[in-house]
């Protein structure tokens, strides 16, 4: 019974950690510029495959190829607002979310054409298999990785946006884009940056998960669709709240794993999700504004 209490807990918190930073991602664009990115799990995807190509093919280092990943992905997602997403600021709300779908569609299929529909086997950098015990619980290389990068990067955005110079005018683009332009802050810049680094976010997470499982492009875009349930869940504002809806999520996913099966996962990830949306519509820590968006 303690073996598969600390098990559940364990893979929660590792799973939790990827559904939190996918999470951080939503939210750091959400907050710089009232959209909500349903290509997020493209972008993990692509990520992905950015990484097994610097991986496998030029044989980098898995820590200088996560790097080079992250910026590869941050610079095309920043390329991909200038061209397009640019001349939709201001647009409305549902107008945002089908071009942001539209995206996903176009990600995915550029993917496809260049890597193939076929999944890949990431090669196996970091065990898989527990090999250190902390207080009881048996923790793998490739989880305390997960957890570590997660909580590490959540850390940094975090404190940026509460602390720096550019966290402030985030907000200030956000709260009123044709202000933030009087006062001479560099609005598409700005939200050129929210981009780059919710893609960079989606890329590190799609990233440690591809090593835990296989490169599956629909797996994978599938998991950044189920985080978006992380973000309503704590608060499509809330870095913090995307941490912890993260969490959240993934232990009522493995509960229900080891209690009803694997088909009712996100069956009872979801239920929760209503029960909270239904009681907090703007999620345990938003904001109220966020309802009236």
């Amino acid at each position: 019974m303690g073996s598969t209490f600390g098990s559940v807990i364990v893979g929660s918190l590792a799973q939790g950690s990827l559904y939190a930073l996918v999470a951080a991602g939503f939210v750091v664009l959400f907050r710089a510029t009232g959209v909500i990115n349903f290509a997020q799990g493209a972008f993990m995807v692509l990520g992905a495959f950015i990484f097994y190509t610097l991986n496998s093919n030029y044989r980098l280092n898995i820590y200088v190829a996560l790097a080079l990943t992250m910026v590869a992905m941050a610079l095309i997602a920043a390329v991909i607002y200038f061209v397009a997403f640019r001349r939709l600021v201001g647009a409305a709300p549902f107008t945002m979310v089908i071009a942001t779908l539209g995206l996903a569609v176009i990600l995915q299929t550029v993917t496809v054409l260049i890597w193939g529909p076929d999944l890949r086997a990431l090669p196996v950098v970091l065990d898989i298999r527990p090999r250190w015990e902390f207080a009881g619980f048996a923790v793998a290389p490739l989880d305390l990785f997960a957890i570590v990068m997660s909580l590490l990067l959540i850390g940094l955005l975090s404190l940026g946006l509460r602390k720096s110079r550019i966290g402030t005018r985030m907000r200030a683009v956000a709260d009123n884009t044709l202000l933030a332009g009087f006062v001479k802050i560099p609005v598409h810049w700005i939200s050129a940056l929210a981009w780059s680094i919710a893609a960079a976010c989606a890329a590190a997470a799609g990233v440690a998960f591809a090593l835990r499982t296989a490169l599956d492009p629909i797996q994978l875009q599938g998991f950044g669709l189920v985080a978006f349930a992380a973000v309503l869940l704590g608060g499509l504002d809330s870095i913090g709240g995307a941490l912890l809806g993260g969490f959240a999520l993934a232990l009522i996913q493995n509960l229900a794993v080891r209690t009803l099966g694997g088909n009712w996962a996100d069956v009872a990830a979801y239920v929760v999700l209503l029960a909270v949306l239904l009681s907090r519509p703007q999620g345990l820590f938003g904001s109220r504004q966020v309802v009236r968006l």
